[in-house]
C-alpha cells in the first residue's frame, strides 16, 4: 500500500512554485565609483580646503609683486597673439571678472594661479596613489606641495611656469594609467607640448614622461617605440637647454634655500634614495636633473627650475618614506630591523623638529605681511597728484595698475623698454633692430617711480641710471628695500634743480618770518618748524596773509602720505568761533582765483583742511631784500 499522498482530481488545484531565473543586477557604474574613489574623495577634501584657504590668505598682498608678474599680466589684458601662457589665463580672468574684482592688474592673476593650484593638488594625489603611495603619505605630499614656503611662495607668482606645471603633472598622471593606454599615452604626449609650449624649459621633462610610459608596458615593440621617443625628446630638450641657458635669469639658489632650507636639503637627498625603486625612477631621476641645473656654475638660477623641481620633492620625500617603511617592516625580526628603525625614526624626528622650526617663521610674512602696500600707496598719490597725461617711467605692475586708473598708455612707459647697456643684460629688449621704435631719452619724462624691481635691474639701462640720478624725491611710500619712490625728473640736472629749490626755500623762509611774528596766526611746534625752514608752499603763505587781517587762528601745516620730507601743501585751520564762520571760510577759499584755488577743502566742526596741487607756479612770493637793504 503506497504511502504517497493521493494527487487532486483537479489539476489546478496543484500549485506548485514555478522557478523564475532571477534578474541580473543592474550595472550601477555611479556607486560603483564612489565605492572605489570615496576613501580618496574623503582624503581630498579636506587637503583642498586647506591648500585653497592657505593659499587665498593674503595672496594679493604677499609676496611682492615682481616685474615677471607685470610683464605676463600686461600681455594677458592686451590679448597677445600667440602667447598661450596668457590665453590660459586670460581663459579664467575675462569670464570670471577677476580683473575687475583685484585692487591690483597683478591680483586678479593671482586668483588665476589659486585655480591653479587647486587643480595641482588634485593631480599630486591622483599621482601619488597611481604610483603606490599610501594615503597618509599621499596626503603629505599634498601639504608640502600647498603649504610649504617654498612652493607657497612660488604658487602665487602669476607665472607662466607655475601654469606649465599643471601640465606636467598632467603630465605624469596620464603616463602612470593602467587602463585606456593608447588614449592615455598620447594625451600624455600632448600635455608634455602644452607644457612646452606654456613654458619652454619645461621640455626637459619629457624624456623622464616616457621613461615613466616605458615602465607601464611589457611589449618589446612598445618599449622600443618609447625608447626612441625618449632619446629624441632627450637630445631635443637637452639641446634647447644648452643653446638657452645663457638667457635665463632669476633669483639665485641662496634665496630658495632661505625660503624653505628643509625642503631644499631634503627634496635630492629623497630623490636620491627614490632610484632604489623603480616606480619612483623617472620622477627621483627629473628631480635630480632639475637640482643639477640649479647649482650649474656659470649665472643665477631661473625661476623655472625651482618651480618644476617643487611638485617634485614634494611627492617623493613622503613615496620615498613610505617605501622606506614598507620594506622595514618587511625585514620585520632580522637583525638588521633594529638599525634600520633607529636610523628611520631618527631621521623622522629630525625631519619634524626641522619643519616645525622653519617652516612657521617663513609662512607668518606670507600670511600677515603686506609688502604690496607701498605699490597701492603710490598708485593713489599719483592718481590724485599727478596730471593723467604726464610722462612716467615705471614698472610693469604700477603701469598696468595705472592704466586703469585713467592715465595714458603713450605716457606710461615700462623701464624695460630703454635699451640696455652694451655688455649687460640678456632679456628682451637688449638686442634691438634698426625697425624697433625706441623711448625717448630720459629728459622727455616728467616723473620716474622708483620700485624693487626697477632697483634690482641689472641690465645697466642708461637712461633710467639718469634719470634716477638727476630726480630728486616728491613722495616716499616704504622702507627698505620695499619702498617705492616717486622722484620728479630734472631735464637739466639735480644740481641746477637743487639749486632753484634753495633759493624758494630763501624766498619763503623770509615770508614765513614776517607770518610767525604775526599775533593773529598761532603755529604749532611742528608748524614753526617747517615754516622756519621755508618747507611750505607760497600759495598758503600768501592765503595766511591774507586770513590774519580777519581772523585769530591756530595753524598747523601736516604732511601729506609720502611726503614727510617734501615742501608742505596741506594747511589746518583752527579756532574759529562757529561751524558756520567755518563753512564760510572754506567757500571763500574755493572761490579764490587760480593759482590759489585749492584742490581740496574740507570742514571738521570749527576746522578748516586746505589742500593744494602738487605744484606752484614759481614767483608768487616778492624776492627778499639785499641784506645791506634791510633796516
Amino acid at each position: 500500500m503506497s504511502t504517497l499522498p493521493a494527487l487532486p482530481l483537479d489539476l489546478d488545484d496543484l500549485r506548485l512554485p514555478i522557478p523564475v531565473q532571477p534578474r541580473p543586477p543592474r550595472p550601477r557604474r555611479v556607486r560603483g565609483w564612489f565605492r572605489r574613489h570615496g576613501p580618496d574623495l574623503a582624503w581630498l577634501a579636506p587637503l583642498l580646503t586647506l591648500a585653497g584657504f592657505v593659499h587665498a590668505a593674503g595672496m594679493t598682498r604677499s609676496p611682492a609683486f615682481t616685474e615677471a608678474e607685470g610683464e605676463l599680466m600686461a600681455r594677458v589684458t592686451d590679448g597677445a597673439d600667440g602667447d598661450l601662457a596668457a590665453a590660459q589665463l586670460a581663459a579664467w580672468t575675462g569670464p570670471t571678472g577677476a580683473l575687475d574684482r583685484a585692487t591690483h592688474v597683478v591680483g586678479g592673476g593671482r586668483e588665476a594661479l589659486l585655480v591653479v593650484l587647486l587643480l595641482g593638488v588634485v593631480l599630486m594625489w591622483v599621482l601619488a596613489r597611481r604610483l603606490g603611495v599610501a594615503r597618509p603619505a599621499a596626503a603629505v605630499a599634498v601639504v608640502i606641495y600647498a603649504v610649504s614656503p617654498l612652493a607657497l611662495h612660488l604658487h602665487r607668482l602669476v607665472l607662466a611656469e607655475n601654469v606649465a606645471v599643471l601640465w606636467m603633472l598632467l603630465a605624469f598622471v596620464l603616463a602612470t594609467a593602467r587602463r585606456g593606454r593608447p588614449v592615455a599615452f598620447p594625451a600624455a604626449g600632448v600635455a608634455v607640448v602644452l607644457a612646452a609650449l606654456t613654458q619652454a624649459t619645461f621640455v626637459v621633462v619629457a624624456p623622464f614622461v616616457v621613461w615613466t610610459m616605458w615602465q607601464q608596458v611589457t611589449r618589446r615593440r612598445w618599449r622600443l617605440a618609447l625608447a626612441g621617443v625618449a632619446a629624441a625628446a632627450s637630445a631635443g630638450a637637452y639641446g634647447y637647454l644648452l643653446a638657452s641657458l645663457g638667457e635665463l635669469g632669476g633669483a639665485a639658489p641662496e634665496r630658495w634655500w632661505t625660503l624653505d632650507p628643509v625642503l631644499v636639503a631634503i627634496g635630492p637627498v629623497a630623490a636620491g634614495a627614490a632610484l632604489l625603486f623603480p616606480p619612483l625612477r623617472p620622477a627621483a631621476a627629473a628631480l635630480i636633473t632639475l637640482a643639477l641645473l640649479i647649482v650649474v656654475p656659470g649665472g643665477p638660477a631661473p625661476v623655472v627650475l625651482p618651480v618644476a623641481a617643487v611638485p617634485l620633492a614634494a611627492l617623493l620625500v613622503p613615496a620615498t618614506a613610505h617605501r622606506l617603511v614598507v620594506r622595514l617592516l618587511a625585514v620585520r625580526g632580522r637583525p638588521e630591523a633594529m638599525p634600520l628603525a633607529i636610523m628611520s625614526t631618527t631621521a623622522a624626528a629630525a625631519l619634524i623638529v626641522a619643519v616645525t622650526a622653519t617652516w612657521p617663521g617663513e609662512l607668518r610674512p606670507l600670511l600677515r605681511d603686506d609688502p604690496v602696500a607701498p605699490v597701492a600707496q603710490a598708485e593713489r598719490w599719483l592718481t590724485a597728484n599727478v596730471p593723467h597725461d604726464v610722462r612716467l617711467v615705471v614698472d610693469q605692475t604700477l603701469r598696468a595698475d595705472l592704466l586703469r586708473s585713467g592715465f595714458a598708455a603713450a605716457g606710461l612707459v615700462p623701464f624695460t623698454s630703454f635699451p640696455a647697456s652694451a655688455g649687460t643684460g640678456t632679456g628682451a629688449g637688449t638686442e634691438r633692430g634698426p625697425f624697433v621704435p625706441r623711448p625717448p631719452r630720459w629728459t622727455h619724462y616728467d616723473y620716474v617711480v622708483s620700485t624693487a624691481a626697477l632697483r634690482d635691474d641689472d641690465a645697466g639701462r642708461a637712461d633710467v641710471g639718469s634719470a634716477l640720478a638727476e630726480s630728486t624725491v616728491v613722495a616716499v611710500f616704504g622702507q627698505g628695500d620695499g619702498r617705492v619712490e616717486i622722484r620728479a625728473v630734472h631735464p637739466l640736472g639735480r644740481e641746477v634743480a637743487e639749486a632753484v629749490a634753495a633759493g624758494d626755500r630763501h624766498t619763503v623762509r623770509y615770508a614765513t618770518g614776517q607770518l610767525l611774528r604775526n599775533d593773529a596766526l598761532t603755529f604749532d611746534a611742528a608748524a614753526r618748524a617747517v615754516a622756519a625752514a621755508g618747507r611750505v608752499d607760497p600759495r598758503l603763505v600768501i592765503v595766511l596773509g591774507k586770513l590774519s587781517g580777519t581772523y585769530e587762528l591756530d595753524v598747523s601745516l601736516p604732511a601729506l602720505p609720502g611726503e614727510d620730507d617734501g615742501v608742505r601743501r596741506r594747511l589746518v585751520l583752527a579756532g574759529l568761533p562757529t561751524e558756520d564762520e567755518a563753512a564760510r571760510l572754506a567757500l571763500w577759499l574755493l572761490g579764490q582765483p587760480a593759482p590759489f584755488t585749492p584742490s581740496q577743502v574740507d570742514t571738521d566742526g570749527t576746522t578748516v583742511t586746505v589742500t593744494y596741487s602738487l605744484t606752484a607756479p614759481r614767483g608768487l612770493l616778492p624776492d627778499p631784500p639785499h641784506p645791506e637793504e634791510t633796516p
